[in-house]
């Protein structure tokens, strides 16, 4: 018998074609053929059908299918699905890239990060499906592999098997498990989505050559359990692999936007100053965070961008976050850019360099709070958490007697952020425009149970060649004009 179990997803549109995904569920131990439709409706009429073909599902990769569907047209709206023997899978809506030579025209955005099973229901995933969007980019924390339930709090929900994963056997179940639910698979049967790993994926507060939350005494090698969750990841993720065992790509979004993944997490980060989450005054020495390799091909591509806007999909946040002073001062959150302030710097000064000294929207997450900044090269906007304890209930606590006029203060005191919430979960919607980028804050009202209800947290504007956000008097509309 074999099943679709985990849904079906597509990522990474270009102008001609979309990655898409699934996985089979078999007793059978041999090679499975798929067969996979693409179309211009949700039923693969025979006079709909624009491709189709088949693919091998086999244990060497648990039995998930990546193809990567060509032939298409830009700027239009598929759907999608998978057949092997009599069984077929959910059908999934897609879209593709615009045409590089195209009007400048719209794009619409969800941001998502940081869900975590046992916190919670994925309502935030629930709505961003329903929402008209070109595709999502979730940067990162997909997947916890840890197993901790924060002293504040009990568990929703249980992972199974419980505890932390070690082994490629052990990612992998994590995997299957957060494909079943039925918010995160109605969130890729909607959008195409584009995907980073963050240090969740693979170990906590993972860095190049280690993680703070890998001991060899207890975990083994630090390489087999890089190798065994980068491995999962590319099996169970619908990613463009550029070649590299890294997710560092570009997403080209025709004449209005490019879209830059980085990799911030792995593939050039050093050990974070601080260590273990703790404040330090300044960085010890000057880190690396991307690495040479990723900084070539980062110049090399925002160097030959013809865009209008670039937008950064980034996973740790990167405007400067202190409790006493802005300059030189305490920071709160060392694994973040903060704990790399070299490399900061000289992503400013590249991004002057080649001619993008505005016009730049960074898009982040993991810090588990709704932020909008503005950026000495454009702004940013950091998407809340889906559903892992917020920054108000893992780091409050540790802070008696923090009061609402401590919180203003600390805002007065970054004055460069326009918003700042420490408590809710939710997304961030981004509205592009030949005109202006709108950033829109939304949380959930609860993760305790499958609740659709949220509300505006609000929404900040960056206009076409200027620095500064401006807030907006309503949301961005929600629907898209599909010409």
């Amino acid at each position: 018998m074999i099943l679709f179990r985990h849904g079906v997803a597509s990522a990474d549109p270009l102008p001609d074609g979309v990655l898409l995904w699934t996985r089979c569920t078999t007793d059978s131990a041999g090679p499975i053929h798929v067969d996979w439709w693409v179309s211009r409706s949700p039923a693969p009429e025979p006079a709909q059908l624009v491709a189709r073909g088949t693919a091998e599902a086999s244990a060497a990769r648990d039995f998930t299918v990546h193809v990567d569907a060509g032939g298409l047209e830009p700027a239009t709206t598929y759907w999608y699905g998978f057949r092997a023997g009599d069984v077929s899978s959910p059908v999934g809506r897609t879209r593709t890239a615009p045409a590089p030579d195209g009007p400048a025209g719209h794009l619409r955005v969800g941001l998502a990060s940081c869900s975590y099973w046992s916190c919670g229901f994925f309502n935030a995933y629930a709505n961003l499906a329903t929402r008209d969007l070109d595709l999502v980019v979730h940067v990162g924390d997909y997947i916890y592999e840890n197993d901790h339930v924060s002293p504040t709090r009990r568990a929703v929900r249980a992972h199974r098997p419980a505890g932390r994963v070690v082994t490629l056997e052990g990612y992998r179940a994590r995997y299957a498990q957060y494909r079943t639910d039925p918010d995160l698979q109605a969130l890729h049967a909607s959008h195409p989505v584009v995907a980073v790993w963050d240090d969740h994926e693979l170990v906590g507060d993972a860095w190049r050559g280690g993680a703070g939350a890998h001991s060899t005494a207890r975990h083994g090698k630090w390489e087999d359990r890089r190798d065994a969750a980068v491995q999962a990841y590319f099996e169970w993720m619908p990613v463009r692999r550029p070649g590299r065992e890294s997710v560092f790509r570009t997403v080209r979004l025709g004449a209005l936007a490019d879209l830059v993944m980085l990799d911030t997490r792995l593939v050039g980060r050093d050990r974070p100053a601080g260590g273990g989450g703790r404040p330090v005054v300044r960085a010890e020495g000057e880190r690396s965070l991307l690495g040479e390799d990723q900084w070539r091909w980062l110049e090399a591509e925002i160097s030959s961008s013809t865009a209008r806007w670039l937008l950064i999909g980034n996973q740790v946040m990167l405007a400067p976050l202190a409790l006493f002073g802005v300059a030189g001062g305490l920071g709160v959150n060392p694994s973040q850019w903060d704990g790399y302030p070299g490399e900061r710097r000289r992503l400013y000064d590249l991004l002057r360099r080649t001619g993008w000294a505005s016009n730049v929207a960074v898009l982040s997450g993991d810090i588990h709070s709704s932020w909008a900044a503005e950026l000495p090269v454009g702004a940013e906007f950091v998407s809340p958490s889906v559903t892992s304890d917020s920054f108000a209930r893992t780091v409050l606590p540790r802070l008696p007697g923090v009061s609402a006029a401590v919180r203003r203060w600390f805002m007065w005191q970054n004055r460069h952020l326009r918003l700042g919430d420490l408590q809710h979960h939710g997304y961030v919607t981004v509205d592009v425009g030949p005109d202006r980028v709108q950033g829109d804050t939304w949380h959930v009202e609860t993760i305790t149970r499958r609740d659709p209800a949220e509300r505006w947290a609000g929404g900040w504007v960056l206009h076409d060649g200027e620095l500064g956000l401006a807030p907006a008097p309503a949301p961005a509309s929600a629907e898209l004009s599909r010409r």
